[in-house]
C-alpha cells in the first residue's frame, strides 16, 4: 500500500494526489459561471470541498477494509477484468466527460492571456473590426487545438494512472505551488510592500513546487518509457 521508494512515491502516486486536491486554479470557470460569485462562491466551495472530503475518506476506508495492504494507488487495479470493472470505467468516462471541460477551461484561459494578452475590447482595440475579430477567433481556436493535441499526446504515454500522475504533478503542482507564490511576490513588489521576511515563505513554497514538479515528471516519464 505504501510506496517502496522515492521513485515509486513521485512516479506512482504524488501526482494523482495533487490532481485530486490541488484544484485552486480550477475555480476560475466556476466563478465565471456563477451569477453572483461574490456572495455565493465561498459557501458553495466550502460545501463542495466538505462533501468531497467526506466521500473520499469513506471510499478510502472501504477500499482499505476490502484490500488491506494490497490496496493500489488506483483502486481499479485491485479489480479483475469483468463486468464490475467495465461498469466503473464507463462511469469514470462519464465523470470525465463533464469534469474535463472545467479543468481544460482554466488552462485555456491562462494560455490565451499569456499568448494573446488582455483580450478585452479596449486593450485589443477591435472596435468592431471584423478582420481583427476573425484573427482573434482563429488564434483562440489554434490555442485550443494545441491544448487538445497536447492532452491527446499525454494520453498515449500509458494508462489512466500514469496520465493522472503526470498531469497532476506537472500541471496541478505548478498551478498550486509555483504560480501562486510567483504572483504573490510580484504583486507585493509592485505595491512596494515586499520584504525579505514576507518573501521567504513564498520562495520556500515555490522551491518545494519546483522540486515536486521536477521529481514527478522525471520519475513518471522514466517509469512509462521503461
Amino acid at each position: 500500500m505504501w510506496p517502496d521508494s522515492i521513485a515509486d512515491a513521485f512516479g506512482g502516486s504524488f501526482g494523482t494526489i495533487a490532481y485530486l486536491f490541488c484544484v485552486n486554479f480550477l475555480t476560475f470557470p466556476i466563478i465565471n459561471s456563477m451569477k453572483n460569485a461574490e456572495d455565493e462562491y465561498s459557501g458553495a466551495v466550502s460545501s463542495a470541498v466538505a462533501v468531497i472530503w467526506v466521500v473520499n475518506v469513506v471510499f478510502a476506508l472501504i477500499c482499505l477494509s476490502f484490500y488491506g495492504d494490497s490496496t493500489q494507488d488506483l483502486v481499479l487495479q485491485n479489480l479483475d477484468n469483468g463486468p464490475y470493472l467495465s461498469a466503473l470505467k464507463i462511469l469514470l468516462c462519464i465523470d470525465l466527460l463533464f469534469t474535463f471541460p472545467v479543468v481544460f477551461s482554466s488552462g485555456r484561459q491562462i494560455l490565451e492571456n499569456s499568448i494573446l494578452g488582455d483580450t478585452s475590447n479596449n486593450s485589443l482595440d477591435i472596435n468592431g473590426d471584423e478582420e481583427n475579430e476573425l484573427n482573434l477567433a482563429l488564434s483562440r481556436a489554434a490555442i485550443t487545438a494545441g491544448a487538445v493535441g497536447t492532452c491527446f499526446g499525454l494520453s498515449q504515454l500509458g494508462g489512466f494512472g500514469t496520465v493522472a500522475n503526470l498531469v497532476g504533478g506537472l500541471a496541478q503542482g505548478t498551478l498550486a505551488f509555483i504560480v501562486p507564490s510567483a504572483i504573490e511576490i510580484s504583486l507585493s513588489r509592485k505595491d512596494g510592500e515586499s520584504s525579505v521576511s514576507k518573501e521567504i515563505p513564498q520562495w520556500a513554497v515555490g522551491s518545494f513546487g519546483v522540486t515536486v514538479v521536477a521529481a514527478v515528471t522525471y520519475f513518471t516519464l522514466k517509469e512509462s518509457i521503461s
